[in-house]
């Protein structure tokens, strides 16, 4: 990405016309993100402050943002030094992704304090660092203790700025010694030896220099007309010193490919928007993004969830057969306690081993007695072993299927998570994983008094012939819709795999043909056989359906019911309401 040591000093010259904000709440919505909700001559905006790796973001916003219940303890700590206080600057550290956000604020007993924050843009390693006005380090996102080589990041420690490197600064260097350096680094592509050989200088930015001095982004210092590779340099050098800025983001098929402060003309045959802050630049390009990290990373949570439940029930289940073929070899139990009996008048007690002939087959069969106790005492042990298999075999046969009910409705979890596009669904299969006992919350008491949230709505469509389609996105909502659908209306379902309760609602008249072919594919489509063909998907009248008691959600049971063949392709792709 092109957040270099060029974009941070345009986005300090941005955020400095906030100077003199005061500061009047403070949410952390994200480790690594912070939001300082600022108030200035009759406006209320959020400085966003993110230094993730995966969403470098200091930008300005009008728009709410979300808030957190409950606030964590970093977010806690920078409402006691910070809120209330005001914003007295924000300026770039020379040759260097950080910004420093300098505040005013008052301490306990009102005396007037300077804080500074340090948001260190730098991939992998980027921070949050909020610094007293004696310059020692009160709480960063990211520590490395006394055992680092390099830079300690610890509170009570002085802050210090990364390790200074070997390089020149391009806006002090001469024609005459650009030129000269040019000449001894011939061989090097422009846009690693301007990386290499320069501050503040990201790959996209050399790339661009490159292209406006030869046409390419691939060619080398020897290759280029180094007066022309100049006059470039000096020309994005130029915008920087006049905070003449362009900001401007690559996109291909709608997904971000680069952003900078200037146009990227370097991408040929792509899509580039412009827009009219680094600030909307920032919060629009990492916007899909953000979306899209937030939502791997929830469901990479609720997956080693699953997967840690489903795991267990697995080995449970490898238990309880076992067990269950233990208890196959009670028939003989039984057949021990038999023979005993029907030879008592050849045994006596005191005998290790009861020597006695099988009735069905005349072959001889060897018991083991205790010879302490009579033969007709040791018959009654084994009649007693018998019993006690065989209430342990009906149990473990009820506890298996329990435990199969239990894994298949964990593999249904899996799927609706494979095919969540939103957070909320998220949000409702973690839900669902409470309610259902695989994972700890207010849910599993039966003691919460807060009122449950109403579920999100499912996706709906709308036939070629008129009719509404309505898809459920989870467990949870599959029980909802098929509970509130009409007797009349139609239900689809993928056969003997998982996938959504689909929904045709009749409105009282017998639907096309058509009709039932887009259901059952709309059926097939949001399965775990998505993009499949020739998916067997069953349907019948809502009011053929039932659902067990206590029987996990999105569960039902039919006898009635037809099945058509489909594709599991969407056949209202552009038709989502």
């Amino acid at each position: 990405m092109a957040f270099d040591g060029y974009f941070c000093v345009a986005v300090a010259n941005e955020l400095n016309a906030w100077t003199g904000a005061k500061v009047e709440k403070i949410h952390q919505s994200a480790p690594s993100c912070v939001y300082l909700c600022q108030y200035r001559e009759g406006k209320h905006a959020n400085l966003i402050l993110s230094v993730s790796a995966a969403r470098p973001v200091t930008a300005i916003t009008t728009e709410e943002i979300a808030k957190p219940k409950e606030p964590t303890s970093l977010c806690m700590l920078l409402r006691k030094h910070l809120q209330n206080g005001r914003l007295t600057g924000v300026e770039c550290v020379e040759h260097e992704r950080i910004l420093c956000f300098s505040f005013e604020s008052a301490d306990e007993l009102g005396f007037l304090r300077k804080k500074r924050l340090y948001a260190e843009m730098m991939g992998k390693y980027s921070n949050l660092i909020l610094v007293n006005e004696d310059g020692r380090i009160v709480r960063a996102t990211s520590t490395a203790d006394l055992t680092a080589s390099v830079r300690q990041v610890m509170p009570g420690m002085p802050y210090e700025l990364p390790p200074k490197q070997n390089k020149f600064d391009a806006s002090q260097i001469t024609e005459s010694d650009f030129l000269a350096l040019c000449a001894v680094n011939t061989e090097q592509p422009v846009e690693k030896f301007l990386v290499q050989k320069f501050f503040s200088f990201s790959p996209t930015l050399a790339r661009e220099i490159a292209f406006a001095a030869a046409g390419r982004t691939d060619v080398t210092v020897g290759e280029t007309d180094t007066e022309a590779l100049y006059g470039a340099l000096e020309a994005v050098l130029e915008r920087v010193r006049t905070h003449r800025y362009e900001p401007s983001a690559v996109y291909r098929e709608g997904k971000g490919v680069e952003y900078a402060f200037l146009p990227l003309t370097q991408y040929t045959g792509l899509e580039c928007r412009k827009f009219g802050t680094l600030s909307e630049l920032l919060l629009s390009y990492f916007a899909q993004k953000e979306e899209a990290v937030n939502l791997r990373s929830y469901a990479a949570d609720i997956l080693r969830t699953v997967h840690s439940v489903l795991s267990r029930e697995e080995k449970k289940v490898l238990l309880q057969k076992q067990e269950l073929e233990d208890c196959a070899k009670r028939e003989q139990f039984r057949a021990y306690g038999d023979l005993l009996m029907s030879n008592l008048y050849r045994l006596k007690q005191g005998m290790p081993v009861a020597e006695v002939e099988d009735f069905e087959t005349g072959a001889p069969v060897s018991i083991p007695m205790d010879p302490r106790m009579t033969p007709a005492q040791n018959a009654q042990v084994y009649y007693k072993r018998y019993a006690k298999m065989k209430r342990a075999s009906e149990a473990l046969t009820e506890q298996i299927a329990l435990t199969e009910s239990r894994i298949d409705h964990l593999e249904s979890i899996l799927d609706t998570v494979d095919r969540a596009t939103e957070l909320t669904d998220l949000d409702e299969i973690r839900r669902e994983l409470r309610e259902s006992g695989f994972s700890k919350g207010e849910a599993d008491t039966g003691r919460s008094k807060k009122k449950r949230e109403p579920l999100s709505k499912p996706l709906t469509f709308t036939t070629t012939d008129g009719l509404t389609v309505r898809v459920g996105r989870n467990n949870l909502q599959n029980d909802a819709l098929t509970g509130s659908a009409d007797k009349r209306d139609l239900w689809f379902h993928i056969k003997k795999f998982h996938g959504s309760h689909v929904i045709l609602t009749t409105e009282g008249r017998e639907p096309t043909d058509r009709d039932y072919t887009e259901a059952a594919m709309l059926a097939a489509f949001h399965s775990e056989k998505k993009g499949s063909t020739n998916v067997e998907v069953d349907y019948t009248r809502v009011k053929n359906l039932r659902k067990p008691a206590g029987s996990a959600p999105g569960f039902v049971t039919y006898e009635t019911y037809y099945s058509a063949v489909v594709d599991a392709a969407d056949p209202f792709a552009n038709g989502k309401e």
